[in-house]
Parts: structure tokens; C-alpha cells; sequence
């Protein structure tokens, strides 16, 4: 060959159309391998200018390069799908072609309109949509993911009254919830994904069901529920995933043990535990055992034992980058099979996430019987990129007083249960977020030496935790 020129093969793990043009710029004379008129139409905004729509692969090339801004390649895409019909060729260049740095600052930028976002969407199947998702979330380009999944969604909700929520999860661009105004998650977790979330207003989760009794013995407290929200701007206003009380004993017709609570779910980031509900009170052998996290039920003497708590399954993340992209993936699949119609052959499940329900209480027919455990408190995870403030509740329910017909009948009140996690993951910039985390205090029990004697009363459930992180965020 002549001078100046030699063959160019990369590695077959390189081979595309970007990595090629990216190679070739490395030789010279650079001048004859730049695609100017690529260039020229990028600058002028017309993609008419191209002799082939093929060539808009080399559009990370003259990005790379710095012949052209970020700014002007978005809105140059942006006129390409729109007003040149090049859809089709946009999504198979965004999903084979081009490397996911440089579709990641495309997509969050703010030149490709949610019209021409959800236009290139559509025209993928189901593996390389998840395969585009799935990079964005990955590679830490968490803006540009909800960018994607957001173009879909309506421009605006509003809830200016009181709403019960029947589906899990909820997507628009902006979402607003008014002053006064409660939201109840209709499911065990509400997932709120917007590009503005402004919540002025109360959201509120229910998680695990409470043990259930025999006669009247006191009832499980139902857990606290699990709140998710990934948004490119958060106000937070309240969140509620409070565990509920256990319930007083008001009778003691029948014998029996009290029932467990339901078993709650929990993620969380290595190093960070989920905490244990109060033991229920009662005779050795006879009381309602703590739960992860929901509160034991009480005994009844050294008949009947209360409930145990409900003991939560955990998925442990090693980083809170590793969690956030694990949620987004879950809600990635929900995406395409929800609003896209297209089924990958294997997906992430949902994060549900929610609080472990309350034991119990044991009933000994005609003499006494045991409060129910205190549910455990739920979860709340926030991913805002600037999150501006914030409430977090997530309270252990107090345990249930147990009740006696005579001097001499023993009763052990509920355990509390446990306080609930918080994790605030944030991209620039955290408000103040406050998270009251406690947990909730035993009922009254009654043993030999009269109200609230050691062993008979039931134990205050442990504090939960906030945890507050930086995560890294491309775009």
C-alpha cells in the first residue's frame, strides 16, 4: 500500500461501525477520514444533507472529535426521526451501532423530544429494547432512563383528591400530588417514575397482613408497605409506611395459639440491617417470637403461645448504584410488557418491598389472652438526581394489651414492631429529608406480681435506619 496508509482489524469484539470510524480517526491525514458533509449537515440541522441514512453511524465520530456539540447531534436526531422518517434507522443505530456513552447523553438530552424518544422505542422488539434499558440503567444513565421510559407516559397527572391507587406502578413525565391530599397504595408498593415528581400531599403503603386470632385475642398489626420513587427532580412531601398496631385482647372464649404474620420483603445495601419487632410477652416457652420485622404476639400463661412475628426475606446489594439499577431494570420489564406490548424471554421481577405483619396474641377459653405484635414498619427508596426535601415515617406498631378474668391469669401483651428503612439515593443535590424510624413500644401484660411485670409485658421493637448515598450518575 502506499505511504501513510495500513490495513485497519480490530479485535472481532470491536467490529462495528463506530469502532471502526473511531479507529480510523486515529490515522492520518485525519482530514480525509472525517465524514464532512456528516458534519455540515449535523451543524445545519438537515439531515437531507446526508448521502446515505447509513451514514449517521458515524455520528459519535464527529461528537468524539469535537466537531459538533452534544446540543446539536440531540436536535439533529430529534429532526431526523420527526421530519426525515428515519425512525427505523435511528433505532437500530441506537441499539446495534452506537455505544450506549453516546446514546445515554442523546437520550437525556433535552433537544430529543419524548415524541422522538418514544417513535425509535416503538420500532424495537422486546430483546433490544431491554438490551437499550438495561444498558442505561448499567452504565449509571439513570436521567436518560427515565427520559426513555417517561416518553410514553402522559405529559402530566395530577391528584387533587383523595386516590386509592390500583395499579403498582405509575408513569408520566410529571406527577404531582396537591396540599391535603392522601394517596393510598392499593398494592403493597407504589412505584412513582416521572422526570418531576412534586408530591405537597401524603402517600401512604400497607405491607404484610397481621397474625390472625382465635375468639378475641388481640390481632397482628398489618406491616407498613414499601414507596419507590425514581424522578429526575423529587419533592418528596410525606411518606407514611408506618407499621399498624396489634390489637387489645377483648375476650377469651376458645383456646388456641395465635397466628403468624405475613413475612415482609426488603432490599437493602450491604452493611445496612433490617431490624428485629418485640419479642410478645408471656411464660417462658409461651411467647409470640420476634419476626424480621414484625412484633411477636402475647402468650397466655403457660397454655398457649402468641404468635411469632412475620420474618421478612432480604436482598442484599453490595452498592447503592447495584440496588438503584436493579430497580430500574424490575421496572424496565414492567415497561415494555405494560406500555409496549413486547415480552422479553427473561425479565427482572418488581422490587416489592414491605413490612413483615405482627403475631397474634394465644387465648386460653374462659381465663385470658394475649395482645397481637405490633406490625413492622415498611420501606421507602428514592432515586432523585436533586432531591429538594422530604418526610419519611416509617414507625413500628405498638404491641396490643392482653386482657385476664382473674388475679391469677397471665397474659403477655404484643411485641412492637420494628422500624421501617429508609434509602435516599441522590444524583446532584439532597434536601433535607427527615426519616423517623422508631419502633414501636410493647402492649400490657400481667403476671404474678400484678401489670407489666417483667416477661409479661411485650418488648419495644428495634429502630430502623436512613441511609443517604451519592450514587454515581453518567447522564
Amino acid at each position: 500500500m502506499g505511504a501513510g496508509y495500513s490495513t485497519v482489524t480490530p479485535p472481532p469484539s470491536q467490529v462495528s461501525a463506530t469502532s471502526i470510524a473511531q479507529t480510523v480517526w486515529s490515522y492520518s491525514p485525519r482530514v480525509l477520514t472525517v465524514p464532512q458533509y456528516l458534519q455540515s449537515a449535523v451543524q445545519a440541522n438537515n439531515p437531507a444533507e446526508l448521502q446515505t441514512p447509513a451514514d449517521m453511524a458515524n455520528l459519535p465520530l464527529v461528537l468524539y472529535s469535537g466537531l459538533v456539540s452534544e446540543t446539536q447531534v440531540a436536535a439533529f436526531i430529534n429532526s431526523a426521526i420527526l421530519s426525515y422518517g428515519m425512525a427505523t434507522t435511528v433505532a437500530g443505530l441506537m441499539s446495534n451501532v452506537w455505544d450506549i456513552n453516546f446514546t445515554g447523553k442523546v437520550l437525556n438530552s433535552p433537544y430529543l423530544t419524548s415524541t422522538a424518544v418514544a417513535t425509535v422505542l416503538a420500532q424495537l422488539n422486546a430483546v433490544s429494547a431491554q438490551s437499550l434499558l438495561y444498558g442505561l440503567a448499567q452504565n449509571y444513565y439513570y436521567n436518560a432512563w427515565i427520559n426513555a421510559v417517561t416518553s410514553f407516559g402522559p405529559a402530566s397527572i395530577t391528584f387533587s383528591t383523595n386516590t386509592v391507587i390500583s395499579t403498582n406502578v405509575l408513569i408520566a413525565q410529571n406527577i404531582t400530588i396537591a396540599s391535603g391530599v392522601t394517596i393510598t397504595c392499593g398494592t403493597t408498593t407504589c412505584f412513582f417514575v416521572a422526570q418531576s415528581f412534586n408530591n405537597y400531599g401524603t402517600v401512604v403503603a400497607y405491607g404484610g397482613a397481621g397474625g390472625v386470632p382465635l375468639s378475641s385475642a388481640g390481632a397482628g398489626g398489618t406491616g407498613g408497605g414499601g414507596i419507590v420513587v425514581v424522578a429526575i427532580t423529587a419533592a418528596l412531601g410525606t411518606f407514611n409506611v408506618n407499621g399498624y398496631p396489634g390489637g387489645n385482647a377483648s375476650g377469651y372464649s376458645a383456646s388456641g395459639t395465635g397466628g403468624a404474620g405475613v413475612a415482609g420483603i426488603f432490599y437493602i445495601v450491604t452493611g445496612v440491617t433490617v431490624p428485629v419487632g418485640g419479642t410478645g410477652g408471656g411464660n417462658a416457652g409461651y411467647y409470640g417470637h420476634a419476626g424480621v420485622n414484625g412484633g411477636g404476639g402475647g402468650g397466655s400463661d403457660g397454655n398457649y403461645s402468641g404468635g411469632p412475628g412475620g420474618n421478612a426475606t432480604v436482598y442484599a446489594f453490595s452498592s447503592p448504584n447495584a440496588m438503584a439499577t436493579y430497580i430500574l431494570q424490575g421496572l424496565s420489564d414492567w415497561w415494555l410488557i405494560n406500555v409496549l406490548g413486547k415480552t422479553p424471554p427473561s425479565i427482572t421481577p418488581l422490587a416489592y418491598m414491605y413490612g413483615s405483619g405482627g403475631g397474634a396474641g394465644a387465648v386460653t377459653g374462659g381465663y385470658q389472652a394475649g395482645g397481637g405484635g405490633g406490625g413492622g414498619a415498611g420501606e421507602v427508596v428514592v432515586y432523585g438526581y436533586d432531591i429538594v426535601s422530604g418526610t419519611i415515617n416509617a414507625i413500628g406498631g405498638t404491641g396490643g394489651a392482653g386482657l385476664g378474668g382473674c388475679s391469677s391469669c397471665y397474659y403477655g401483651g404484643g411485641g412492637g414492631g420494628a422500624g421501617g428503612l429508609a434509602f435516599i439515593f441522590y444524583g446532584a443535590a439532597a434536601g433535607s429529608v427527615t426519616a423517623t424510624l422508631a419502633g414501636g413500644i410493647g402492649g400490657t401484660g400481667y403476671g404474678a406480681s400484678g401489670y407489666n411485670e417483667p416477661g409479661y409485658q411485650g418488648l419495644t421493637g428495634a429502630s430502623g435506619t436512613a441511609y443517604i448515598a451519592k450514587v454515581t450518575v453518567n447522564g
